[in-house]
């Protein structure tokens, strides 16, 4: 029989201090430790009720400890905490004969006092061992020996390694409600590129059948179906970090709707060892688990890769992509049979929704860099682009993106030639312009309509609001609840005018798409019966239509008239978003349509 310790008292949160006994199935002596320390021959031998008390009154601790150099750009450079922060007590027990202990060691947390109970964000507790974390050495969590031996190259740090060595063996609990809802161990290491030079760094944490789970098996984010996680992040917001914290969880949120895959998140308090580390973004995790669960995909049968500044395989193989990006050279685009063969290998429509996304948050940190794209090695699939790193976003309200992405002069960070290609031969062929226009035209209308997006920045600020003081009290970062304060209002300046601005924008770069009168007018847009459908008198007499949800089902199919205005019920679709095709025996155009219902 396994050696067992019994708490009294279970984790959890406690107006007041406690009485904590502790009582064993098996003989020997129980040695504890109050300070979240593994309990060694030399701790005491429980032999009567302990008092656990609250411990905000205590020394920082680790919470002093420089998570980056002095060196570091100012706007990163850690801050040391504006008082004693909120902490937990880690009480921990071992089974001792002796000298050598002969149990594991158990644990229970006690969040005791009100600083800790008026938290509403639910609250991930890490307990790892403190030297692998924050040493000299070895801690993935400092600038540590790597800086010191090379100060001088780009960003250097412990933080910055990466492999089996620099993962550290954690044990997590996931408080909902206040109440214990996931506890076991996990692989916890460094999540990020160059954010992972701030202050507060994002984690990533990975479950391991060796460590007792295979998976986190909890229904983490609320909107999304599945309950089984191999992999999740807890993140910082990135660049976005010393600003609104949400940036990335916003225009991704937006995204939810569209033809893009995204990533789920929800805003939790994280604590390291019993000290409060602020907010962070629990955040799902690309890899080929998230494309198993929600793509059905072969586990070993995906190319998932990324762009910075290289093509890097995450699974599988860059090497078809790079083949017909290098292709686009000698291929001219405006001939359709040419862009059939592209938009054979590429989803046309899923890489629209993902451009547009980019070019509305006037971000700079792309097209050479922060790109995400897959496929599975089924028959007929194509690569699609995943909604990702949206941190440096809603900074620049008139920023030129139709310029950024067009580039050609340029062979650097962020936007090389080789990085613009694609989008500017698509853009040579008449059918994607004006599917791009028409697009373009429908997300500013209505998922980047100011309505739209102030809306989503009201919501997500209200959740932050609540806790951004002692977030800020932790890290100094944003520089005060008033700076913060002023962050959101910017943002919805942006949301207010960014969608004209970025309609003048593409008039300016594509007059002949933009001023081009023979195309199909769809309306109305969004509508609750019906959709009529005007067609330009170039297209041949035999035009089909295919209507289709945002999975790719087959929702409608038929024949339109170019004699007369055409007429399409859509009483017996659900609410929702939809993408029609329309083409004859030589052209095709996309057009998507919302469904609303009272």
């Amino acid at each position: 029989m396994a050696q067992e310790i019994y708490f009294s008292v279970p984790s959890g949160f406690y107006a007041d201090d406690i009485e904590l006994e502790m009582t064993s199935n098996s003989s020997g002596d129980i040695r504890y430790t109050l300070d979240g320390t593994d309990p060694t021959f030399e701790s005491p031998i429980y032999n009567q009720p302990i008092t656990v008390e609250d411990r905000n009154a205590e020394s920082n601790s680790i919470s002093n400890i420089p998570t980056n150099p002095a060196t570091t750009y100012f706007k990163y450079v850690w801050k040391v905490p504006s008082g004693n922060i909120p902490k937990m007590r880690i009480v921990k027990a071992t089974l001792f004969n002796n000298s050598i202990p002969i149990s594991k060691v158990f644990y229970q947390e006690y969040f005791i006092d009100a600083p800790l109970s008026d938290i509403e964000m639910p609250i991930f507790s890490i307990i790892a061992d403190s030297v692998g974390l924050f040493g000299y050495e070895e801690g993935i969590y400092v600038p540590g020996k790597d800086y010191d031996d090379d100060p001088d190259t780009w960003q250097p740090g412990n933080y910055y390694e990466r492999g089996s060595d620099w993962e550290r063996v954690a044990q997590v609990s996931f408080y909902e409600n206040k109440n214990l809802v996931v506890r076991q161990k996990v692989i916890m290491d460094m999540h990020g590129g160059g954010s992972r030079i701030m202050p507060c760094k994002s984690i990533r944490l990975a479950a391991k059948s060796s460590l007792g789970n295979e998976y986190f098996e909890f229904p983490f984010f609320k909107n999304k179906n599945w309950t089984k996680y191999k992999r999740i992040l807890l993140r910082n917001s990135g660049q976005d970090f010393y600003r609104s914290l949400f940036a990335d969880v916003l225009l991704q949120s937006l995204l939810k709707n569209q033809n893009v895959e995204y990533q789920a998140s929800r805003q939790v308090v994280v604590f390291v060892n019993g000290a409060y580390w602020g907010i962070h973004n629990l955040r799902e995790k690309y890899d080929k688990y998230y494309f198993e669960n929600y793509h059905d995909g072969d586990l070993e049968d995906i190319d998932y890769m990324e762009i910075a500044m290289e093509y890097i395989a995450k699974e599988g193989s860059t090497q078809d992509y790079e083949n017909m990006n290098e292709a686009l050279l000698n291929l001219d685009l405006s001939i359709d049979e040419n862009y059939q063969t592209i938009a054979s290998q590429i989803d046309i429509d899923n890489y629209i929704d993902y451009h547009i996304s980019k070019i509305y948050g006037g971000g700079t940190d792309w097209t050479g860099n922060n790109e995400r794209i897959w496929r599975t090695h089924n028959q007929g699939s194509r690569w699609r682009w995943v909604g990702n790193d949206y941190d440096d976003i809603f900074q620049e309200l008139e920023k030129d993106s139709y310029q950024h992405a067009t580039r050609t002069d340029w062979e650097q960070w962020p936007n090389p030639e080789w990085a613009t290609r694609l989008f500017r031969q698509l853009m040579t062929n008449r059918n994607f312009a004006i599917q791009y226009k028409n697009s373009l035209r429908f997300h500013l209308d209505n998922t980047y309509s100011s309505a739209n997006v102030i809306a989503a920045i009201d919501s997500l600020t209200q959740i932050y609001r609540p806790e951004m003081p002692r977030h800020i009290q932790r890290w100094n970062y944003p520089d005060s609840l008033e700076k913060w304060e002023a962050t959101i209002l910017d943002f919805k300046d942006f949301a207010m005018q960014r969608p004209d601005f970025i309609w003048e924008n593409f008039q300016q770069y594509f007059p002949s798409i933009y001023e081009n009168p023979d195309e199909i007018k769809l309306f109305p847009n969004p509508t609750k019966d019906f959709i009529f459908i005007d067609l330009p008198e170039w297209w041949a007499p035999n035009i089909n239509f295919q209507i289709f949800d945002t999975s790719g089902k087959l929702m409608q199919d038929g024949y339109l008239s170019k004699s007369a205005q055409n007429k399409i019920s859509v009483e017996h679709l659900p609410k929702g978003l939809f993408f029609i095709s329309i083409y004859d025996k030589s052209h095709f155009e996309s057009h998507r349509f919302i469904v609303i219902r009272e």
